[in-house]
């Protein structure tokens, strides 16, 4: 089979989906942001050591030298932003949003106690570099698919002489079935998650979307 390989850098564009409690996206108004606001995204994958099975004999020497695969877990997210969007600190935290007039606006967001029940789906797209950049006169893209994503915590921040970064932890669930190829058309991934999957890339031609503003926008899903 052959290969098709790319040489990604940078991060164009971030989009976040606002998903169930069971990680099926959830269609509507306030489900969809598209976003350059975030400085950078840390993955972290998270694994459990295969369990070793080691017996010596009486002279030191191994009789039994055996270790189980390692296990991949969960893997871990850190955002970082450069500008706070209160409906996407609420989609990805599930807090509520402070709104103000009529027709009312998002301005602000009210962190409370409790578990974190929020789950959402996480999109990043990377241009390409050199002469992988391009496929027949259009842009090639690393398109990344983290479609199960929560138990979201907010970094320490500070007020300072300097700039303010705003964090968020979160990590990794298998893809709902619901994801498929992606929420929305025409699909970034030529096939269906499956339910045992916690990320993907794929190398595409397909578009990236437009960045929706401040605020969230509408889910149409596919």
């Amino acid at each position: 089979m052959t290969a098709l390989c790319a040489t990604p850098i940078k991060a164009r564009l971030m989009r976040v989906i606002r998903l169930d409690t069971c990680g099926v996206p959830v269609s509507g108004a306030g489900s969809l942001i598209v976003s350059k606001g975030f400085v950078s995204i840390e993955v972290a994958p998270e694994y459990e050591d295969g369990q070793e099975f080691i017996v010596k004999n009486a002279n030191g020497d191994f009789c039994v030298n055996e270790k189980d695969p390692n296990s991949l877990k969960r893997v871990g997210l850190t955002m970082n932003f450069c500008g706070v969007d209160p409906d996407l600190i609420a989609i990805i935290a599930g807090e509520r949003v402070l709104t103000t007039g009529a027709p009312a606006t998002g301005t602000g967001v009210a962190f409370g106690e409790g578990l974190l029940t929020a789950r959402f789906g996480l999109e990043v797209w990377q241009p390409l570099a050199g002469a992988s950049a391009c496929s027949g006169g259009s842009p090639l893209y690393v398109y990344w698919a983290f479609p199960n994503v929560g138990n979201s915590k907010i970094g320490n921040f500070s007020f300072q002489l300097g700039t303010f970064n705003f964090q968020m932890v979160s990590d990794t669930k298998p893809a709902a079935v619901q994801w498929g190829d992606g929420p929305t058309s025409p699909p970034y991934l030529p096939s269906a998650l499956t339910n045992d999957e916690h990320f993907a890339f794929n190398i595409t031609g397909v578009t990236p979307p437009a960045e929706t503003g401040c605020g969230a926008a509408t889910l149409t899903l596919s």
